[in-house]
């Protein structure tokens, strides 16, 4: 534990700088605080999975390498390629690996810029995203979560490449409609969103208190919205 957290420190300084490491310090406080208390307001999304142009979805980078990592033992091949450890970068992601989440992995010079999940099963489906809307993976649905894009590399369309690789993913695996939630707020992921015309069918509120938890789901009065969801009015 004590390894991992040094090489985790050393890597955000490196490539985030110091006062970075004191951010991601009192982030990993509020991780450890989600334990005890919740609190979420989500939309809900669905997108249809057809055939998109990857060339209109690029990041707007020099050179990248897209690694599709299934499993622990895919990781390590890639480490031994010489390629930056998501997996001493954040937290669970061997855990998350080990219950058959999928991790998709955008690297700039063989160091982490991007990173998303998916989740083909319900057994995965709580370490990719634990806010717990229904996922019909019996009926070709699957989901998706879990996007972090480094400060360095904002601003490059990385988000939305991520998106992209994930859907096509999903939909050559033969899957039909991934869904996710985003945190009503989170206005850098709606737009990015927006770029595949996805269906906002509702909104979630979702609280945790230690062991006692409560979620509730709401769908628009009027039908699923395109593209972007209404102003929150909450």
């Amino acid at each position: 534990m004590l390894k991992t957290a040094l090489v985790r420190a050393m890597s955000i300084v490196r490539t985030e700088g110091p006062l970075a490491l004191f951010r991601h310090a009192v982030g990993f406080s509020a991780v450890l605080s989600r334990g005890f208390y919740r609190k979420l307001d989500v939309y809900l999304y669905r997108h249809a999975l057809v055939e998109r142009d990857g060339a209109a979805y690029l990041p707007r980078l020099d050179s990248h390498e897209l690694r599709v990592v299934e499993s622990n033992e895919q990781a390590e091949q890639l480490v031994s390629e010489g390629f930056e450890d998501f997996r001493q970068l954040f937290l669970f992601s061997r855990r998350n690996l080990a219950y058959g989440a999928v991790a998709f992995c955008v690297y700039v010079d063989k160091r982490l810029a991007h990173i998303g999940w998916v989740a083909v099963d319900e057994k995965a489906k709580a370490y990719v995203d634990a806010v717990p809307f229904r996922v019909a993976f019996d009926q070709g649905e699957a989901c998706t979560g879990g996007s972090h894009t480094f400060p360095r590399y904002r601003g490059k369309g990385l988000m939305v490449y991520g998106y992209y690789v994930r859907l096509e993913y999903l939909r050559v695996k033969g899957f039909t409609a991934s869904r996710n939630s985003v945190e009503v707020h989170n206005v850098a992921s709606h737009r990015a969103h927006a770029k595949f015309s996805p269906e906002i069918t509702g909104v979630g509120w979702y609280r945790r208190v230690l062991g006692w938890s409560r979620w509730t789901e709401s769908p628009f009065p009027g039908g699923p919205v395109v593209g972007i969801p209404p102003p929150w009015d909450r």
